[in-house]
């Protein structure tokens, strides 16, 4: 009976303190412990960073198959790859805002997940976390990436992906059925 309390007052604080948690599909339990990133080792963003002018500001980093760029606008990230589970011709995923995404970046959109400069991203450690502007990315595993601004998310692997966003939401592409 103790547990089943403790595992309640321990759902209602997670929903007190990260409200996009708490109304996110899939479910707000397994979001919650794939989307919560707040146990990885932060790191160092100034070696992330790209001096050229042409990546405005952004940083970057690698994790196996990922190229990930965050910033250099508030809540946005993307990370340049395909999982198993996208769609056939997808470059990668972008979340534009805390409005917009996840989406799936095709061929023939503006939009580009990667550099725009030969800078050479360094890569994030497995176990370790960054976070700028409003963004927060971690490697939790070879070949996985976890990113998340406060109500919008996505966890890539080399086979699979998964989407965090606000309950009722559209502005998302969609997560693949389990």
């Amino acid at each position: 009976m103790a547990a089943k309390a403790t595992a309640v007052l321990l759902m209602l604080l997670v929903a007190a303190v990260l409200p996009g948690v708490a109304n996110a599909a899939p479910s707000a339990k397994s979001a919650a412990t794939a989307f919560d990133l707040s146990h990885y080792k932060p790191v160092n963003t100034g070696p992330y960073l790209s001096m050229s002018y042409a990546n405005g500001g952004a940083h970057f980093f690698k994790s196996g198959r990922w190229l990930c760029r965050l910033g250099p606008a508030a809540n946005a990230v993307s990370c340049q790859g395909k999982p198993g589970s996208a769609p056939p011709g997808t470059l990668g995923v972008a979340i534009a805002g805390e409005s917009q995404g996840p989406y799936w970046v095709r061929p023939g959109t503006s939009f580009r997940p990667g550099t725009t400069t030969p800078f050479r991203a360094p890569t994030l450690p497995i176990g370790s976390r960054i976070n700028v502007a409003n963004v927060t990315c971690a490697v939790p595993s070879a070949g996985s990436v976890v990113c998340r601004n406060w109500n919008r998310g996505f966890k890539l692997t080399r086979y699979s992906h998964r989407f965090l966003y606000p309950k009722g939401d559209t502005a998302h592409s969609a997560n693949p059925r389990r």
